[in-house]
């Protein structure tokens, strides 16, 4: 793990990544499904309050320890909404399943970024992808998603960190954006 103390910082100090029109922005566009926006860089590593439109979350760890400096995990706000399945001994990897009376809206996740012109990785948030009523993290842990981060994106004290994409090298926790089912109603004769 090459997780350096100012890598660690770099993503700590962010308040939240400002983004450019309301059409394309994943935390607040509830016309995106749940696939869209994998590797979308959030900044800051953890969840952000709305993703695709939805505020109801349910969380799991992978069972790796948070580096040192990191956020203090907590559970979701409806955590019963999702079935997880935590396998820390593999990859590791979590699978996730909305309960009955859910669908989910999107995924992000807690991830440790990668690239090789950067002398040490970044801690951060990134939108995972995932169906509407399950998903999963890489089983064999080798991640296909790329997480690009933008110039001017972080600020000019890791500058360093603009303009390159990512590979991310680790998952720490997914967090499951969902929101219940409409009921059907009934018709009054």
């Amino acid at each position: 793990m090459r997780l350096a103390p100012t890598a660690l910082a770099a993503v700590l100090v962010l308040a939240g990544v400002a983004v450019a029109g309301v059409k394309n922005n994943p935390e607040n566009n509830a016309k995106l499904g749940p696939s869209d926006n994998a590797g979308y860089f959030l900044g800051h590593p953890t969840p952000t309050y709305s993703w695709h439109g939805c505020t109801r979350t349910a969380r799991a760890r992978t069972g790796k320890p948070l580096p040192q400096g990191a956020p203090l995990y907590r559970k979701g706000s409806k955590q019963k909404a999702v079935t997880f399945t935590v396998t820390p001994a593999t990859a590791p990897y979590i699978a996730w399943r909305a309960k009955k009376k859910y669908k989910i809206c999107g995924v992000q996740a807690t991830v440790q970024l990668s690239n090789p012109d950067v002398d040490s990785d970044l801690l951060a948030e990134a939108g995972y992808t995932s169906e509407k009523k399950r998903g999963s993290t890489a089983a064999d842990g080798e991640e296909t998603i790329k997480v690009k981060i933008k110039k001017n994106e972080i600020g000019r004290q890791f500058e360093g960190f603009e303009g390159k994409t990512y590979s991310i090298v680790e998952i720490y926790d997914v967090t499951v954006f969902v929101k219940g089912k409409n009921k059907k109603r009934k018709k009054k004769r």
